[in-house]
């Protein structure tokens, strides 16, 4: 069970009989009811797998910076952003899902204009920066879920990857000249990630991709990829209990 902690992580870590991971994250082993444990009711941190906590790590300093977080449940990385201080618009077309936000937000103390949207209806502009965590095929999750290959079939990706793509060109309609959008999905498939920047980047002139957001700690050079983007895998931290398999890239808006 991993954790992203407000505040100091090597005392949660601590506290919690856990280890800080290279990225920041608190790692539990056998952590048992979440609810009891230390630091739950009093909101000191929340679940969050160590590797959906990396992409709003790749914006650096938000502090004082407008952003959307755009498809936002569970809430993970509306709350990172508020907790580094930016001021937060979280989307998310599911009302149910949008109270289970609010209610995170309100146990760990931090604030955020929730708006219940489709992602392709919401229109306010001029952000700095947006977070797409688009929905995707989740096999980055098959660490977690090792039935997943058993459980799809691979026939609705097309329809997902044909989304994403409509996705991104409108989320950059939403961020101001100059500023960011950071793209990411939980998968392991080329198509939902490297050839998704790739083709952006061709899309869109003046587009340009983000490699130098990369160098953070805990980032192994060898996980960037040649067209800039970071490229997770199960097996990376293998000795200490791997990560979901993910993929993101920082695009740049030409100012």
């Amino acid at each position: 069970l991993d954790l992203t902690v407000k505040g100091d992580a090597d005392a949660t870590a601590k506290s919690l009989g856990g280890t800080v991971l290279p990225t920041g994250s608190v790692r539990l082993q056998n952590a048992g009811q979440v609810s009891t444990l230390a630091g739950y009711a009093s909101g000191d941190w929340w679940v969050q797998d160590a590797a959906a906590a990396i992409p709003v790590k790749l914006l650096g300093d938000v502090k004082g910076l407008n952003v959307l977080d755009l498809c936002a449940a569970p809430g993970g990385k509306a709350m990172q952003l508020a907790a580094l201080g930016a001021h937060v618009t979280a989307v998310d077309i599911s009302e149910k899902r949008m109270e289970r936000i609010k209610e995170n937000l309100a146990r760990v103390g931090l604030t955020a204009d929730c708006v219940v949207s489709d992602a392709f209806t919401f229109d306010r502009a001029g952000y700095d920066a947006v977070l797409l965590d688009a929905p995707c095929s989740a096999t980055g999750t098959i660490r977690r879920h090792p039935d997943l290959p058993y459980a799809k079939d691979g026939s609705e990706f097309g329809a997902l990857i044909d989304q994403q793509e409509a996705m991104i060109d409108h989320a950059l309609t939403l961020v101001k000249p100059g500023g960011r959008l950071v793209f990411c999905t939980c998968s392991l498939l080329p198509d939902e990630g490297e050839v998704q920047a790739e083709e952006a980047l061709a899309r869109h002139p003046g587009l340009t991709i983000d490699a130098e957001a990369l160098h953070i700690a805990g980032i192994d050079a060898d996980w960037i990829t040649d067209e800039g983007g970071l490229r997770l895998r199960p097996d990376y931290w293998d000795e200490i209990g791997g990560m979901d398999g993910f993929y993101m890239a920082v695009l740049r808006k030409p100012a």
